[in-house]
C-alpha cells in the first residue's frame, strides 16, 4: 500500500468511527441533522487527534486508524523486504 492509499485510509477510518458513534448517539439523544452535521467532523477530529497521540507513544495502536504499524528502520520499498 503506498502512502497516498494509507493517508486515504487514515482519513476515512476516523470519519467512519465518528459517523457510527453519531448514528448510535442520534438514536439515544435524538440529535437533529444540524447537530449531526457538527458532531461528525468534531468527533472525527477528536478521535484522530487522540489516536495520533497514542500512536506516537505506542506505534502498534496505528490499527485504530486502519493501518498496520511500520517497523522502524525498515524501508518497505526495498526489494529485500517481503
Amino acid at each position: 500500500m503506498n502512502n497516498y492509499q494509507k493517508n486515504i485510509v487514515r482519513t476515512f477510518v476516523p470519519v467512519l468511527v465518528a459517523s457510527v458513534v453519531a448514528w448510535l448517539t442520534k438514536a439515544e439523544k435524538h440529535l437533529t441533522p444540524a447537530e449531526l452535521a457538527v458532531a461528525v467532523p468534531v468527533a472525527s477530529t477528536v478521535y484522530y487527534a487522540i489516536v495520533r497521540q497514542l500512536e506516537a507513544r505506542f506505534p502498534k495502536l496505528s490499527w485504530l486508524l486502519g493501518a498496520l504499524p511500520v517497523r522502524t528502520g525498515v524501508d518497505p520499498s526495498h526489494p529485500s523486504v517481503k
